[in-house]
């Protein structure tokens, strides 16, 4: 196992393993880390997948644009009126954005001097997972009571929404508010609203944190991952039957199959889980009905944790709902459903081909500039170049790929931050 707290942490490298810095959170500390390490933020990730909206940050203003629905001011009852812009803003920010939190439906924004919450609950009022101590929905970006180091938000279900957060702060310790009626809070309870954030207890120091729809994994500094939440579909234990894993556990327990498997990452879907090894091997687990898991859909009794085939040496993965995406070499692999053209990148297929079940390769990317960073949403997929260039594909309908044309499926497309900003200058001031 690797040494977390002998890495140096920058805020802005959300998408790498975040390690500890050994000075504890003060103001002054977090604006000096952030003069000293400037040029890792303007030089880190710019694409980031929400539910149904993508945020973008532009590298040398440090400016957050949004893309897509919730949050923002904007009316999901508009329907069939609703513009290209009105999908379209600039997240109103008086400092520069050094760290981009994306959730189902809201969303975390780490400025210079202070934390950012806002979204909406989507189908119903906020659940508290907001982290600001009310149930109140904020859909512009209020200043949080609770100052993180690193967040993540879960999503819910059309019927019962779910929502909920999680942070870790400079000391190691993790949060959570919101819904936690799967377990989410990690306390042992299955209250339904929780607006006040609570610590959750049981866990050494955290050194990274992720979240799936309705569960979670901490990493602590030793390597050891710990993980709770919903288990209805086993996407956190091979081994455990439990609907709800209520407190955290650590996840040598519940997939004793990995015990000597260093994981470097965990992403969540709705009901599946994504898991890469020190060595490149994606394993996966949970809900396979979409081919998810680069399992056969129909099978009867799939494994309850299997190696992913026919892939080179993988060096990140992300979950989207029901979809999978795996870098490995500088390109894109994509599994599960396509429904939204979300996995092959090719838009919108055939109606007996919505489901991919093995490793395919994801069209019209560039081969000449190499990925490093890919992200999921709910129904659409992004990556990052080496050059820094970004492209979007899957569904567009809410505006989330950048198609002024709002399709209901967007092939692969490349998106230039440049072209974004100058359509939200044309756009009346607001925030």
């Amino acid at each position: 196992m690797g040494n977390a707290a002998s890495w140096r942490h920058c805020a802005a490298l959300s998408f790498l393993p975040a390690c500890l810095p050994k000075r504890r959170q003060v103001q002054a500390e977090e604006e000096a880390d952030f003069l000293s390490c400037s040029e890792c933020v303007r030089t880190a990730a710019r694409v980031f997948c929400g539910g149904e909206h993508t945020l973008i940050r532009d590298p040398k203003t440090l400016e957050v644009y949004q893309l897509g629905a919730c949050g923002l001011g904007f009316d999901h009852d508009a329907g069939a009126s609703a513009q290209a812009d009105d999908y379209l803003k600039q997240v109103p920010l008086s400092e520069p954005a050094i760290a981009v939190f994306p959730g189902y439906y809201h969303n975390f924004i780490k400025t210079t001097r202070r934390c950012f919450t806002y979204g909406c609950g989507r189908q119903a009022p906020n659940d508290g997972q907001l982290l600001n101590g009310s149930l109140n929905e904020d859909t512009w970006p209020t200043a949080t009571k609770l100052r993180f180091a690193e967040a993540a938000a879960g999503g819910g279900t059309v019927l019962l929404v779910g929502h909920h957060s999680i942070c870790r702060t400079r000391n190691g310790d993790v949060w959570a508010s919101g819904a936690g009626w799967q377990g989410q809070m990690g306390n042992g309870s299955l209250q339904y609203k929780n607006e006040k954030p609570q610590r959750v207890d049981g866990l050494p120091r955290i050194c990274r944190i992720a979240t799936g729809y309705y569960h979670m994994a901490a990493l602590a500094e030793n390597g050891e991952w710990f993980l709770w939440g919903c288990n209805e579909q086993l996407q956190l234990a091979s081994s455990i039957a439990d609907p709800q894993i209520k407190t955290p556990q650590p996840l040598s327990k519940l997939l004793p199959e990995l015990k000597d498997r260093e994981i470097i990452s965990v992403d969540g879907g709705y009901g599946h889980t994504v898991l890469l090894t020190r060595e490149g091997t994606v394993y996966t687990l949970g809900n396979h009905s979409e081919g998810q898991r680069s399992l056969d859909p129909d099978l009867d009794e799939p494994p309850p944790i299997s190696p992913v085939l026919g892939l080179p040496s993988a060096s990140m993965a992300a979950a989207g709902s029901h979809h999978t995406l795996v870098l490995a070499q500088g390109r894109v692999y994509g599994f599960g459903s396509d429904e939204f053209g979300q996995v092959r990148g090719a838009g919108e297929p055939l109606d007996e081909e919505q489901r991919v079940c093995r490793p395919h390769l994801v069209a019209g990317l560039p081969e000449e500039d190499p990925v490093v960073r890919v992200a999921a949403g709910i129904c659409h997929s992004a990556a990052e170049t080496a050059s820094g260039r970004i492209f979007l594909w899957g569904c567009g309908g809410n505006g989330q790929t950048g198609d002024p044309k709002l399709p209901s499926s967007s092939r692969v497309r490349e998106l230039h931050i440049s072209d974004v900003s100058k359509r939200c200058a044309k756009q009346p001031q607001v925030g």
